[in-house]
């Protein structure tokens, strides 16, 4: 089963409520003549590892380390790829000092190769010495080069000289290994060790959730895989679609953008700006996958007899409502009674597939 994940597509109550009424009592109760079910009984699937190797403990090691930085501020040393420096610069235009073009003695901060200045400019630091004045910085403005406002720049197309002058480079020193000062300054722990004990109990949990995770992405997958789709129930398909739309353009409005402009900032699967066409067919595609899944999960859940309770829908309500920071009363107010029982019927079915399925060891 494939999931396609389109960038602000659909909020957590619309895909809670696109996913509601398998359970008994509910209007969309019955899916055997849209999904026949294949095998979902002694499903195989390869778990993860759990263990924790030397090599994974050294990553986290070494990226805590990168958060223990020193920074100094050097008067001497030669300019090269990747240092972050502080100079002072004049730019020039047809003779003349231009507005907005002079860092006015306050010095600037720029990350040589961040190409966050006009194209070329970084480059031509590269070798000058901190504390050298007069250096000068040839560019040409790009033709479609606009003022702050947006605005058409005068300075469009135009060649320009920056004058420069290289105040300091900013070294950022980090510690080679972790000892007991270290752990103590830039964490909770004293010493090495209680630092690793508690890094290798983390990371096991870490690597157990993912574990857990995959596990059941891998058994619903084939589960659904084996299923097969006969038809859709299209009033749902297209309802859902629907208001995955509205979701978007309640977004854009939301950001005071027009609908297709906000499209232009979100990509589909090939790197390609959404367009109000091509953003309702991969909104219909997403429902119609999870829409599969409801199905199969219904239809497993009305075979073998697994129902919900309230007090089962009113135990995940206040868990849910703890893990999140919600009250148990935004909870209710925001999914109805079928978002919730489904929610529960679907962890129940997963728990049951879980049960019935095969491990098997690499």
């Amino acid at each position: 089963m494939k999931k396609k994940m389109l960038s602000l597509l659909v909020g957590i109550s619309l895909c809670t409520g696109m996913l509601a009424g398998c359970n008994k009592g509910t209007k969309m109760n019955n899916y055997d003549d849209y999904v026949t079910l294949g095998e979902y009984i002694g499903v195989e699937y390869t778990p993860l590892s759990t263990e924790v190797t030397e090599d994974e403990l050294q990553e986290q090691v070494d990226a805590f380390l990168q958060q223990c930085g020193t920074t100094e501020e050097l008067t001497e040393g030669t300019v090269k790829e990747g240092d972050t420096i502080n100079l002072d610069y004049i730019g020039y235009a047809d003779g003349e000092a231009f507005e907005g073009g002079s860092t006015d003695g306050a010095g600037a901060e720029l990350t040589i190769g961040s190409h966050s200045y006009i194209d070329d400019f970084e480059e031509q630091l590269i070798g000058h010495e901190v504390g050298e004045e007069g250096i000068e910085v040839n560019v040409t403005f790009p033709d479609d080069y606009t003022n702050y406002d947006g605005t058409p720049s005068d300075l469009a197309g135009k060649d320009a000289t920056f004058v420069c002058t290289i105040n300091s480079i900013y070294e950022t020193v980090y510690p080679e290994e972790l000892t007991d000062d270290i752990v103590a300054e830039y964490s909770s722990y004293d010493t090495v060790n209680s630092f690793m004990d508690a890094l290798k109990m983390d990371y096991e949990n870490y690597k157990s959730e993912l574990a857990d995770q995959q596990m059941k992405i891998d058994i619903i997958t084939t589960v659904i895989d084996n299923a097969t789709v006969n038809s859709y129930p299209e009033s749902e398909v297209e309802k859902m679609t629907e208001q995955t739309i509205q979701a978007a353009k309640d977004t854009a409005t939301s950001y005071g953008m027009e609908f297709s402009e906000y499209l232009g900032y979100l990509q589909d699967e090939e790197g390609n700006p959404y367009t109000e066409e091509t953003y309702a067919a991969g909104a219909e595609e997403y429902i119609r996958e999870l829409l599969t899944e409801k199905m199969v999960i219904c239809s497993i859940a009305k075979k073998e007899g697994i129902t919900v309770t309230n007090a089962e829908v009113q135990a995940y309500v206040e868990t849910e409502s703890s893990e999140y920071g919600m009250d148990t009363d935004a909870m209710y107010e925001s999914y109805s009674m079928e978002d919730l029982s489904y929610a529960v019927i679907y962890d129940k079915v997963m728990e049951f597939l879980v049960e019935n399925a095969i491990a098997i060891e690499e």
